[in-house]
């Protein structure tokens, strides 16, 4: 079933989705007093963690940028990305409306039918992870042009653009008031990490096949994060969060998952045990499903009295796997009952 799909792809998606699922619960406990232990421990496990949504976009960049994308692809693709994102727009819209009463107690029809389409028009409203959702069917809207420029590019044009956009984005990343950031938008944002995907896979270097080096950029790039909290907050007196961004456009997230993907590139995979291979496959398949539905269960779970630990960077972990198991089991039973089984199936 499984012997045709790359292994290391399989693993990179499953750590991103268990990334971004840690990031989603280390955030309750955010607001816990600064400069103690727990505070301490939930910044490093955020910090820890801010590789995830990163991850996913440079696997789609690998994925999508390999070969050329005929327009005739973009349709399918939509499908796959916004059939899932209508069903579970319109479940968290239900819940917030009537369960968790954002509108009020006093909420109407014609109030529920407008807080669904001012969802559709701003997402993140919602909930908050659903930014991605356009974000990347935008990349894939980009994917046949850049595909084909990419194939027929020389290393050296693919590294010219990286490195505008690296530059370009550190700027961005400082908040350096500048008029030109204005006119070069087109070389900012995920575009960067979609491009950076495919490179890492082609480009001839000694470092990218180190998974020492991917060592030292994911230890970098999680203290970057992690120090940089603790100083920013430090001279604040308040929680900082200017290491740590929706989108993860920021310099830690960046060596983090760049980082990660050389160490998991350069993994012989078939070296591991099948089932554990074959877990990792699953979770990458259903990883766009468990992704969507991911914060509810995490909402969900906080609402529960669980004690699992003192220890907040452990209790994190727990939960995040609890979390992931919850989730897939949810998509593992919604592909099995008729009509349902289409959401995730296109």
């Amino acid at each position: 079933m499984y012997s045709e799909r790359l292994l290391w792809v399989d693993w990179l998606k499953f750590l991103a989705i268990f990334g971004i699922i840690g990031i989603h619960v280390s955030s309750n406990f955010i607001n816990s007093n600064l400069f103690t232990l727990e505070w301490y421990s939930n910044i490093f496990a955020m910090s820890m963690f801010r590789y995830g949504i990163v991850i996913f976009i440079m696997v789609s960049g690998f994925l999508l940028l390999r070969k050329q994308q005929p327009l005739s692809t973009i349709p399918k693709r939509f499908k796959r990305i916004v059939v899932p994102f209508i069903f579970w727009l319109l479940i968290y819209s239900i819940i917030k409306v009537v369960i968790t009463k954002e509108l009020g107690d006093d909420w109407t029809l014609f109030g529920l039918v407008r807080f669904i389409i001012n969802g559709f028009l701003y997402p993140t409203t919602v909930t908050v992870q659903f930014w991605y959702v356009y974000m990347i069917l935008g990349l894939y809207m980009l994917s046949p042009i850049l595909s084909r420029w990419i194939q027929n590019a020389p290393i050296r044009e693919i590294e010219y653009f990286l490195l505008v956009w690296a530059i370009l984005t550190v700027i961005q990343f400082l908040n350096i008031d500048t008029m030109f950031i204005d006119y070069f938008r087109y070389f900012l944002g995920a575009i960067g990490y979609f491009v950076l995907g495919y490179y890492l896979t082609i480009k001839e270097s000694d470092l990218l096949k180190s998974t020492r080096f991917g060592l030292i950029l994911v230890i970098v790039g999680i203290l970057i994060t992690f120090l940089g909290t603790i100083v920013f907050s430090f001279f604040a007196h308040n929680l900082s969060l200017f290491f740590i961004r929706l989108g993860d456009l920021t310099p830690g997230s960046c060596l983090e998952a760049i980082g990660l993907f050389i160490i998991i590139k350069n993994i012989n995979f078939e070296g591991i045990n099948s089932k554990f291979n074959e877990i990792a496959t699953r979770i990458s398949i259903e990883s766009y499903g468990i992704y969507l539905v991911n914060v509810l269960v995490v909402n969900f779970i906080f609402l529960m009295p669980i004690n699992l630990t003192s220890f907040i960077f452990l209790k994190i972990l727990l939960i995040s796997i609890i979390v992931l198991i919850i989730c897939y089991g949810i998509i593992y039973v919604m592909n099995r009952i008729p009509l349902l089984d289409m959401i995730n199936n296109q």
